[in-house]
């Protein structure tokens, strides 16, 4: 190398060159070192005994390059082996958490090739679908879904969006499908990601499932429970809203009547029978509703005894076939543990569009019909009419005229006469109030006092009907006694005791003077306070009549629980007195029972000589009505009083 010639020289530095870059891409390291430094030493002496500085500087360079990258190289080969391993590792390790997963857990997991087979079905699947391995082989989503696949294909349901992601090869996430395993139906929830080979090339899905059955149902149940009533298992007045809203919405093509319905007598029987009883009727009645309708009509419960049912029907006639359906099916009796319990409905009706395009308009029209089927008697229908409007105006308007009505002075008492039947000579007078109004002219009780109840202004009515009265009988002779009506609403007063007191106190009437007269359904309130003020006034001495006997739904065991001083039969009994066997049997009835507990027994609504003679015969003590004096004011009264003494007190017959 020392005596060869330059071209000799450069062929032989070449071949060291080449030596020497060699072990760049030897792995592992120590190998390549092996190689490579006896050779960079050998050539390195070679020029030094050539003395030829400029190529030994050229040479040193590239030994020391060589051997930087064969440490470079050899280091990141090593990390690139060792990552393969690594992920070679937790391939497996994820394999047998997978696997984990799917024994333990009650997802899935769901993988499938290009051609959308399942690749490879897994015994978990297979547990969860109820069928072998090997018949899980097939398209994606048949084959796993089954007959659910073709089914539900309407837009927008989850199978139609499952199939366009498909299609599509986009991935999804959570859809609920359902599926019909072994004729059980339940749900699932898939979610799935495409996945590309190393070409860039879809290569199939890879997902998860699972079971959601049970949430599925629980989710339904609360659906269930938020729009329908927990106790009849009728539609509530959420879902009933939606549904009406939905109806007026295409009432112009198809029409609909809603049907308002509300039970007569609920709270008696409630009140009387327990609340066991009343929920057993709703129950019962609900179910009798549900008889008359059709599959496509709706029936629900409002709350409490409201209920409502929408038809679709834009025909009145058809309306009215099923209000007087549900009438008369509701009029047959109940019977709950051996009781027999009798109740009626009453319906108002609105057709859309005629009376009305909104649910708002078409409820308030519905519950005017209401009203006026219960004002015109109780168990019937009625149709909505544009008068009814009118009607509630003035209602509204004679409501807010109640106050002014008080203050200036514009009702006044009249006072009808109670005759002692065997002598024919006045007892006492009952107290009735009448609305002198300055338009209307002279309004009966009948005219404003429901309204003076629904508004709660009954009770200041009250109060001055009762400080006027004992005024007004505290200037008659002695004992002509004075009769009030009290409104149950009064009676849930608990100061009403204390006001009574004051009344008599300021009036100075006699408290043996007073008669408090009460409906009975005052007895059926559950509320302590109502018996609590009826001992109060019996503590006073003041009297109390049981008003209208026989009308309600009697009770009779309040008639031993309460002493009653004397019993009003009602005017309906009294009027066919003498025309049927029946009104004798029950006045005689009813007076042979007032006699045996010591109570004084006043007919009512007296009109013919015949009654009066008959009622004398039965050991009936007093009666009012036309046939003796009509109603008068107070001054007419005090004359007649002059004219014709008040007649003592009578015990009542043994």
């Amino acid at each position: 190398m020392i005596h060869g010639s330059p071209n000799q020289r450069a062929l032989i530095y070449g071949v060291a060159i080449g030596c020497i870059a060699t072990p760049v891409l030897v792995s592992p390291s120590s190998s390549a070192i092996s190689y490579w430094l006896p050779i960079s030493i050998g050539v390195c002496i070679s020029l030094c005994f050539n003395r030829d500085l400029y190529a030994l500087t050229d040479l040193l360079s590239f030994i020391m390059l060589t051997g930087f990258c064969i440490l470079y190289i050899n280091r990141r080969l090593n990390e690139r082996a060792v990552g393969a391993i690594r992920l070679e590792e937790n391939a497996e390790v994820i394999k047998l958490l997978l696997r984990d997963f799917e024994e333990s857990a009650s997802d899935w997991l769901w993988e499938t090739n290009a051609a959308l087979e399942l690749q490879p079905p897994s015994q978990r699947l297979a547990q969860v679908v109820r069928r072998p391995a090997e018949q899980l082989r097939g398209p994606f989503p048949a084959v796993l879904l089954g007959e659910s696949a073709n089914k539900e294909q309407r837009p927008g349901s989850a199978m139609e969006r499952l199939n366009r992601a498909i299609a599509e090869r986009s991935p999804f996430r959570d859809l609920v499908v359902p599926v019909t395993i072994n004729g059980e139906e339940r749900y699932w929830s898939l979610t799935g990601k495409p996945f590309l080979d190393k070409h860039g090339r879809f290569a199939g899905y890879h997902g998860v499932g699972s079971d959601i059955t049970g949430q599925r149902r629980q989710q339904e149940q609360i659906s269930f429970l938020a729009r329908h009533d927990s106790l009849t298992k009728l539609p509530n007045r959420v879902l009933f809203s939606e549904t009406l809203h939905e109806s007026c919405e295409r009432c112009e093509n198809t029409g609909i009547a809603l049907l308002c319905l509300d039970l007569d007598n609920f709270k008696i029987v409630n009140d009387t029978l327990g609340h066991a009883t009343g929920d057993a009727l709703l129950v019962a009645v609900a179910e009798r509703l549900r008889g008359c309708i059709r599959e496509f009509d709706m029936a629900t419960r409002l709350g409490g005894d409201e209920f409502a049912t929408i038809l679709v029907t834009d025909k009145p006639e058809e309306a009215l076939a099923v209000a007087r359906r549900i009438i008369e099916r509701m009029t047959r009796p109940f019977q709950f543990d051996g009781q027999i319990v009798k109740v009626g409905i009453s319906i108002g009706v609105a057709m859309a569009p005629r009376d009305g395009k909104t649910p708002t308009k078409l409820m308030k029209n519905a519950d005017l019909a209401l009203y006026r089927a219960k004002e015109e008697g109780r168990g019937t229908v009625r149709f909505y009419d544009p008068e009814m409007d009118e009607r509630v105006r003035e209602r509204r308007a004679l409501q807010s005229a109640l106050h002014r009505a008080l203050a200036q002075g514009e009702f006044r008492l009249d006072y009808q006469p109670v005759i002692d039947l065997a002598t024919r000579r006045i007892a006492g007078a009952e107290a009735l109030i009448r609305w002198q109004h300055p338009e209307r002219g002279l309004l009966p009780p009948s005219a404003f006092i429901p309204l003076a109840e629904d508004s709660g202004f009954i009770r200041e009515i009250g109060e001055w009907v009762l400080h006027e009265a004992c005024t007004t009988a505290a200037a008659w002779p002695e004992p002509a006694a004075i009769a009030v009506n009290l409104s149950p609403l009064q009676f849930r007063d608990p100061k009403l005791a204390t006001r009574v007191s004051d009344a008599l106190a300021s009036s100075r009437l006699a408290p043996g003077r007073l008669e408090v007269e009460i409906v009975e359904s005052v007895m059926l309130d559950t509320d302590p306070v109502v018996e609590q003020t009826l001992r109060g006034l019996r503590a006073q001495g003041v009297r109390i009549a049981l008003d209208d006997f026989g009308t309600g739904y009697s009770s009779l065991s309040y008639l031993r629980r309460f002493p009653f001083d004397k019993l009003k039969i009602d005017r309906s009994f009294i009027r066919d007195l003498g025309q049927t066997q029946d009104a004798s049997a029950i006045i005689l009835a009813i007076i042979g029972l007032a006699q045996r507990m010591n109570m004084v027994v006043t007919a009512e609504g007296v009109e013919t000589t015949e009654q009066a003679t008959l009622l004398s015969s039965f050991g009936c003590a007093q009666a009012q009505g036309y046939l003796f004096h009509r109603p008068m004011s107070s001054e007419a009264f005090s004359r007649l009083l002059a004219q014709n003494p008040p007649h003592p007190a009578r015990p009542p017959a043994a």
